[in-house]
């Protein structure tokens, strides 16, 4: 198909979205950027639900499927991106909903600097109350604007360098967003962060056994990435892995010295003690953040919980490298 104008493309994937995919695909249309054609194409990995009765159902809209092989981020965007026509592509996942303004401003960003190779900007989640996972996950999306190291999911590409570099690399399960970038800027790319609504998300996360899940996943990408570069002049991940084994051995180390020492009621104080600072801490330096003080203290308290699940996502990478899993 011809286009008079200029064409963006858009590509949606998902596996088992339908309570948000509709949302998501009409707001697309929507939110058509000015002077632009675009195409949407939704790229479904498998799903049991009506996700693809849905998607199909919205006027427009080219749905793809995801076969052969277990299915991945990696390998559903990059079904997108191979067959998406458009020289800037703007990538969704199903559960998030495009926000007002933002196909423009990342448009001109992309049109005005050569050097731009991705643009992402704020996500916030839709329903951050409904749960204190989805509210504490949610403080994760935020973010300084300017050059970054790596964009989430959510992002606005020049087709160009994703095709120039090989796209997502499918072998990588969880960070094969920020391991493209590192790729991307190692060439003289650039990632930029805008300080303009890009989407509303839907974690959908309400139970601790999601919230724990998801944490090793993280994990998983993390070892990943950093043992993947942990050789190259920018270690990326190297050293938040490393943190996120110190972290829980400092734990133990502090209530088995509290219990040798007193008790076991002092060594949780100790420990609990320990916790409140270093949340304290975390809190400070994320005051850029615009958290406010009790925002910033929960904030720190998830950030160092969450190393737990974190360093066991590592482990089972780095034994599934050596075979020992």
């Amino acid at each position: 198909m011809e286009y008079d104008s200029p064409l963006l493309s858009v590509v949606v994937i998902g596996l088992n979205e339908q309570d948000r995919l509709r949302e998501s695909l009409e707001a697309v249309f929507a939110q058509r950027p000015r002077g632009y054609e675009i195409e949407v194409l939704y790229v479904d990995s498998g799903s049991t639900d009506r996700s693809v009765e849905i998607a199909g159902a919205v006027p427009g809209v080219e749905v793809l499927h995801l076969t052969g092989g277990r299915p991945s981020a990696a390998r559903a965007r990059n079904v997108g991106l191979r067959r998406a026509r458009g020289e800037f592509v703007q990538l969704i996942d199903g559960d998030s909903v495009i926000q007002h303004g933002w196909f423009d401003r990342a448009l001109e960003i992309l049109n005005a600097q050569p050097d731009a190779s991705c643009v992402f900007g704020r996500c916030s989640e839709m329903f951050p109350d409904q749960s204190i996972y989805m509210k504490v996950c949610g403080f994760d999306w935020l973010g300084p604007e300017g050059d970054r190291r790596y964009c989430g999911g959510n992002a606005m590409w020049r087709l160009s360098t994703v095709a120039k570099h090989g796209y997502f690399d499918e072998r990588i399960r969880s960070g094969e967003e920020p391991e493209l970038c590192y790729r991307v800027r190692h060439s003289g790319g650039r990632i930029i962060c805008i300080d303009v609504p890009m989407v509303k998300h839907d974690l959908g996360m309400r139970h601790f056994s999601q919230y724990w899940a998801r944490a090793i996943n993280v994990g998983r990408g993390v070892a990943s990435i950093a043992l993947r570069f942990c050789h190259e002049t920018e270690r990326l991940w190297l050293r938040e892995m490393i943190v996120n084994f110190l972290e829980p051995v400092i734990w133990i180390a502090l209530l088995a010295t509290g219990w040798s020492i007193f008790d076991a009621n002092a060594g949780l104080a100790i420990l609990v003690i320990w916790w409140l600072l270093r949340a304290v801490q975390i809190s400070y330096s994320a005051r850029r953040l615009r958290m406010g003080v009790v925002e910033g203290i929960i904030y720190g308290l998830h950030c160092q919980f969450v190393r737990l699940p974190l360093a066991i996502g590592q482990l089972t990478t780095l034994l599934d490298l050596h075979g020992i899993r």
